[in-house]
């Protein structure tokens, strides 16, 4: 009856709602890190060539472009919490049909479904969350997306850590990974019921538009055209960063050939780990800094930590690439954490969640690319080659930063913005 009574109380907690959204992003960066925190591990099981380790990667990013699209429509049409629970609901079922997928195939076709309901899930929790916080908090929550995904990938890479020191299976290591990862899914969805609806989108539901009409009102509208391009530029840039360097981390890693699997799994845990106070510090930063500098602040860490990252692995100074791995988990998290709470900000709540599903969209598409042919790309020309390329994206939204977004901080684009009654 006490765990009943809790779980009551915090549904009747009107504070709690916007936090309840948010801790799906958990589930949605597990989906997303799982595979490349697994790979050695999924590689063992199906045998997988450098292609298909590649594609099985991406198919989660390419499932989560898709699920943006179909995600922001759904929730402009029906609503912020009703999206909500069926999202919490696939998550689920995507693990155990991941669990059960005996094949390629299967797994591909699993994997892709996870990745369409974490886009569908991104566009949602995100204009719930502007829709119905108060100025100043919801930039803050909007922020600690970034600091979710690390904390989620710390989550995996422990799990692994302690199952390879109980010497054990890949086959453990990986269905034990899926089944944790429907935790917090459980949670959200029991807690949903207690959700409200958000008021600006039943006071708008009525005024839904196209995507078509969407972008008529982006094109005449000086704030929403600049942080929209800003969005859809940055978005690009970090996502390739994050879809080749930061994906294979452990892949780079363990391909120095210099560290046994529980040495490998300790760095990897340490490099991201630096992801927690990077999270935290920037989304509290934000209301200092504003969202521009933090983008730029970032992007001049990432590009760094690249460049050594290339020179190091070039030469073969593995030993020193784990901290230059360390900045550039720094770096990563401050230049994506403006990104869609910007978009979500500007854009008006007969559009919201299409505007963010596009952002998203338009980010996933050459993620998924990147992600599909790096393995292939990293035997053709070596590791250090690879990294030195990408260095070309932190450049890209490094430019974008400075001469298109224009300080969003604060700003409220709709008349009917109103809090719970």
């Amino acid at each position: 009856m006490g765990l009943l009574a809790n779980i009551e109380k915090i549904r009747e907690n009107k504070s709690f709602f916007g936090w309840i959204m948010l801790s799906s992003i958990l589930t949605d960066e597990w989906n997303i890190f799982l595979i490349p925190q697994t790979n050695l591990f999924v590689e063992n099981i199906y045998r997988l060539s450098s292609l298909e380790l590649g594609i099985i990667t991406g198919i989660v990013i390419l499932g989560a472009a898709i699920g943006s699209l179909l995600g922001g429509v759904f929730t402009d049409l029906f609503g912020r919490k009703r999206v909500f629970q069926i999202d919490m609901a696939l998550f689920i079922f995507s693990a155990i049909f991941s669990i059960l997928s005996f094949n390629v195939l299967l797994l591909i076709v699993s994997r892709l479904i996870a990745g369409i309901v974490v886009g569908a899930d991104i566009a949602n929790v995100y204009a719930y969350i502007m829709e119905t916080e108060e100025s100043g908090k919801r930039e803050y929550i909007g922020s600690l997306g970034p600091l979710i995904a690390s904390f989620s990938i710390i989550s995996i890479n422990g799990i692994v850590l302690v199952l390879l020191l109980f010497k054990g299976s890949s086959l453990l290591i990986w269905d034990s990974s899926l089944m944790l990862s429907c935790i917090p899914a459980s949670i959200s969805l029991l807690l949903s019921p207690g959700i409200r609806e958000s008021v600006p989108w039943k006071l708008e539901s009525n005024k839904n538009i196209s995507y078509k009409k969407m972008f008529r009102k982006i094109a005449t509208g000086e704030k929403l055209r600049n942080t929209s391009i800003y969005s859809y530029i940055s978005g690009v840039a970090t996502t390739i960063e994050v879809g080749t360097f930061a994906f294979f981390i452990p892949f780079i890693v363990s391909r120095t050939g210099i560290f046994n699997e529980v040495q490998v799994r300790l760095i990897v845990l340490s490099i991201y780990s630096t992801g927690i106070p990077a999270g935290f510090i920037g989304a509290k930063f934000v209301s200092r800094l504003g969202f521009r500098r933090i983008s730029c602040y970032g992007y001049l860490m990432t590009l760094l930590a690249l460049f050594s990252s290339a020179i190091f692995l070039i030469y073969q100074l593995y030993y020193i690439v784990p901290v230059t791995m360390m900045i550039f988990v720094w770096g990563n998290h401050w230049n994506s954490q403006p990104i869609i709470p910007s978009q979500a900000m500007v854009s008006n709540t007969e559009f919201r969640g299409k505007s963010i599903g596009m952002t998203n969209f338009i980010s996933e598409v050459p993620a998924f690319l990147s992600i599909s042919i790096f393995p292939s790309f990293v035997n053709a020309v070596g590791l250090g080659i690879s990294t030195m390329i990408i260095c070309i994206a932190p450049i890209i939204g490094l430019m974008a930063s400075l001469f298109i977004f224009k300080e969003i901080y604060g700003s409220r684009n709709d008349i009917n913005m109103v809090q719970y009654q």
